[in-house]
């Protein structure tokens, strides 16, 4: 019985009191050489986010698009995300993207005849 007790939520082990955290360090206002490194190593993942917020607004603006049925936009947006995709090397990714873009450039010739 122990053990189905302890997989379907048996008698839980208390926790340990929060202990004090010692006093944090006095900031200086000449940056040492770890901060120099911290700060280059912050630049590469700064450069991440930004292209992944560029994705979640193509997303978003894709998404919008295709209710609205602006499908030009959404074409647009499905070709910049392929073209992202394919830029960082994520093969799959790009080739969704690019089906998806082939897709509504599809809609959009049935549109168009």
């Amino acid at each position: 019985m122990g053990l189905f007790s302890n997989l379907f939520g048996g008698k839980k082990k208390e926790q340990p009191k929060a202990q004090a955290m010692p006093p944090a360090a006095p900031a200086t206002s000449k940056p040492t050489v770890m901060g120099k490194q911290v700060m280059a190593a912050a630049s590469p993942a700064s450069l991440a986010s930004a292209t992944g917020a560029t994705q979640v607004k193509l997303r978003l603006k894709l998404a919008a698009s295709l209710r609205t049925g602006a499908d030009e936009e959404a074409y647009l947006a499905a070709k910049s995300l392929a073209d992202i995709q394919a830029k960082a090397g994520r093969r799959t990714g790009a080739r969704v993207w690019r089906e998806e873009a082939d897709r509504i450039l599809a809609r959009l010739d049935d549109a168009a005849a």
